[in-house]
């Protein structure tokens, strides 16, 4: 089986899966368990607001949360994010990335919920950082309590069926997909201020016409302590699943890092060329490397 024909199938059986939905709000509690009277409430709210207009049903799961399809009140596709309000989990692997955040020096967690909630703040605000800086990520709608509402990124042509991962679906060129990362690596580093400090293969998907970064809640800004060590470390990350998939001849990580700190302090004139590489002082971060 080819791996178009791989791709095709995982499309087909999550078009299958998704033909439901929900039409009354309070039989969320029978549908999936996430849907908690807490998190029916800020569901409850968004709606009330005509944020969301309708509610599908789940896509995705991971340790943290579980992504919910919904349409909004125009009709389009949006995503729910719903985080858990009660992992342990989850606890002890946040707070090293909420610590030494400028963003949340004067949060009061004084309970999982209310972790749980900044932790969505969070994503949003990584989200917006990074949207804003030109990377493509999902665009960030709004949040509530531990509900956030985003841009659905569908598989090209299959409306509520989420794109896959570049693992299950790897670029159909992956000399100018490995480039494409780097970039949204720098413009989220140098106009975001910000570093994705999870990335991999497993938070990138492929839509059929563009790669997508998502799940941006371990990203910390540029002045955190360990700002140095989670940047290299996606370079790294980034640079193993290309080299080792494609046996494609990638960056030198340390070397990548070095130029992607200078460029952060320089303060000239920062502009975007045709490409999507930001010139600083007329320069790509290419030209830095070789």
């Amino acid at each position: 089986m080819s791996v178009h024909d791989n791709i095709d199938r995982i499309i087909r059986n999550r078009v299958e899966s998704r033909r439901f939905r929900i039409k009354d709000i309070d039989q969320l509690k029978t549908v999936d368990d996430v849907f908690n009277q807490y998190t029916i409430d800020a569901l409850r709210e968004l709606m009330n607001k005509h944020i969301v207009q309708e509610v599908y049903g789940p896509v995705a799961q991971g340790k943290e949360a579980k992504v919910i399809w919904a349409k909004a009140s125009d009709g389009t596709d949006i995503a729910l994010k719903i985080f858990y309000t009660s992992t342990a989990q989850f606890i002890r692997g946040r707070y090293k990335y909420l610590l030494g955040d400028p963003r949340f020096a004067n949060a009061r967690i004084t309970n999982t919920r209310k972790l749980i909630e900044y932790w969505c703040k969070k994503e949003f605000s990584n989200l917006s950082d990074a949207y804003n800086a030109g990377v493509r990520v999902p665009k960030p709608i709004t949040f509530n309590r531990n509900i956030l509402v985003m841009e659905f990124i569908s598989y090209e042509g299959y409306s509520g069926v989420p794109a896959p991962l570049i693992k299950d679906a790897p670029p159909k060129d992956p000399e100018i997909a490995y480039l494409t990362i780097i970039r949204y690596i720098e413009r989220a580093f140098i106009l975001g201020k910000i570093i994705h400090s999870d990335l991999s293969e497993f938070n990138i998907v492929n839509t059929g016409n563009e790669l997508v970064i998502i799940d941006w809640g371990s990203a910390v800004k540029a002045n955190h302590p360990n700002a140095t060590e989670f940047l290299l470390r996606d370079i790294e990350n980034v640079s193993r699943y290309f080299s080792k998939e494609f046996r494609l001849k990638v960056f030198d990580g340390k070397a990548l890092l070095g130029a992607l700190l200078r460029r952060y302090e320089i303060k000239g004139e920062v502009i975007g060329d045709r490409e999507g590489w930001l010139l600083i002082n007329g320069k790509r971060l290419i030209d830095d490397l070789t």
